[in-house]
């Protein structure tokens, strides 16, 4: 048997511990939180052998229940997590059993990265859980999920339409080539059009990256000196006007990878070297936040101008994103 010792966690050395001094946490309760920079869930837990327990066993069995309480404060940074506006995945939980078993399963595939037996025969632990991935798929499957009620559907009809359009285009050039050898060239021309459109939309249905060369790699948001809080859904809007980033289609395909739409970090020039922007992300500075939720920001008209030219030349289809807070 054994008993547990909750230790409160001064943030100093918490956060020496679980993170840089410039990434983002956000704290959930006194020893768990959100590293909103790195994309995890991060938690400490301490425990102590029951007392009487063998000095062979002692330090094994302090860690035992250190670990026991780190995944219960893990749990509580899980459910914490903001998801958008002021949905947070607890809420969630109360109303989807889809999201109950992928924080379930996202705890129990925690990774303890730290582990540190103390003089007195306590034993400290943190541990840390991705939100990335799996996570973040289900949470997005579940917010998207009156939209996505028709997207497998509607996804599957278009293959089937892209399938049946190359079948008769390849059944066109073959009847042209028989009936008339010189309009050949014609109907090839004609095929590779058709091919190229139908690259481009399946690609588009897959969600595969797409390299721009010469283009920026990546978008930086300065949102210093706004009232802006991090989510795992945050939106950019330009002034007077509706949301720039992401649409509903850049959501579904960040959903289907188990992307974060962003990261968030305390220092621009981190954000500048974050290797998810890129050698040539764009820096833009935020002139407000947008509604009562404080989760989407607001762009001045030439910042929107230039996030409007990113998405037409096709970089934001595979740009990575980070705000400045």
């Amino acid at each position: 048997m054994m008993y547990l010792r909750v230790i409160i966690i001064a943030f100093g050395v918490f956060t020496a511990e679980a993170s840089r001094a410039d990434d983002y946490i956000e704290w959930v309760a006194a020893n768990s939180g959100v590293n909103w920079t790195n994309g995890s869930a991060v938690a400490e837990g301490a425990g102590l052998a029951k007392p009487g327990t063998p000095p062979s066993l002692a330090k094994m069995m302090a860690c035992r229940a250190a670990l026991v309480d780190g995944q219960r404060n893990l749990l509580e940074s899980l459910q914490g997590v903001r998801v958008e506006g002021i949905t947070i995945v607890d809420n969630l939980m109360l109303e989807s059993d889809l999201i109950k078993s992928s924080v379930e399963g996202t705890l129990q595939g925690a990774v303890m990265t730290s582990r540190r037996p103390q003089a007195d025969g306590s034993c400290e632990v943190t541990l840390t859980a991705p939100i990335a991935g799996n996570f973040a798929r289900d949470v997005y499957a579940a917010v998207l999920a009156p939209n996505n009620q028709s997207s497998a559907p509607m996804r599957s009809a278009i293959q089937q339409a892209a399938f049946a359009t190359l079948d008769y285009v390849l059944g066109a050039v073959a009847s042209s080539a028989h009936a008339n050898p010189s309009g050949v060239e014609t109907a090839l021309e004609a095929l590779t059009r058709r091919l190229d459109a139908l690259e481009a939309l399946m690609t588009d249905q897959k969600g595969l990256p797409k390299a721009v060369p010469g283009l920026p790699t990546g978008l930086v948001i300065d949102a210093r000196g706004s009232n802006f809080i991090p989510s795992m859904s945050p939106k950019i809007r330009k002034l007077r006007a509706g949301v720039i980033y992401p649409k509903m289609r850049d959501q579904q395909t960040l959903a289907d990878r188990g992307q974060l739409v962003s990261l968030f970090t305390r220092d621009v020039t981190t954000a500048q070297q974050h290797p998810i922007v890129g050698d040539r992300p764009v820096v833009l500075k935020a002139l407000r936040t947008w509604g009562d939720t404080r989760t989407e920001i607001v762009l001045n008209s030439e910042g929107s101008s230039r996030l409007e030219k990113m998405i037409q030349d096709g970089v934001m289809q595979d740009a990575g994103v980070i705000i400045v807070l």
